[in-house]
């Protein structure tokens, strides 16, 4: 009878022990993951809007800005600021993750460039969630000397 009591109180331990580590420690480890997964990916972004903005900052109209002070984006900052994100975000569009400018825009003589990313297939997996992060970049104009 003692040896039954024994297996029994085994079988206990054993139970307890893999619900606990399925319920409790499984997802822990996943939480992990995914918060690495997203921190990682704000400093990739990061890179790639200050990048984004620089290169953006370049695109002004240089005579507007000469003769009045003002910071007028040309037609092709878009397309600079979205060549540098490309660039600099070769590692998230290898894992399926593809940045995007989501704004560009002039708050005196500073030019920001949001740059934005869904990483919803990335944490969660066939998950129905959405996970968007972004980051802004800032650059700031400064004269132009002739």
């Amino acid at each position: 009878m003692h040896t039954s009591l024994m297996r029994d109180k085994r079988a206990y331990s054993m139970t307890f022990w893999a619900v606990y580590i399925g319920a409790v420690i499984v997802p822990l480890i996943a939480l992990a993951t995914g918060l690495g997964r997203i921190f990682f990916t704000r400093a990739q972004l990061a890179a790639a809007a200050d990048s984004a903005a620089l290169a953006a900052a370049v695109e002004i109209d240089r005579e507007a800005y000469m003769e009045t002070g003002e910071v007028i984006l040309t037609d092709q900052a878009y397309v600079w600021a979205r060549q540098m994100v490309v660039q600099n975000s070769t590692w998230l569009t290898s894992k399926g993750i593809y940045p995007y400018v989501a704004s560009i825009g002039v708050s005196g003589n500073t030019v920001e460039v949001t740059v934005g990313v869904h990483i919803s297939p990335w944490i969660l997996p066939g998950g129905s969630l959405v996970v968007t992060v972004s980051e802004t970049g800032r650059a700031e104009v400064r004269a132009i000397r002739q």
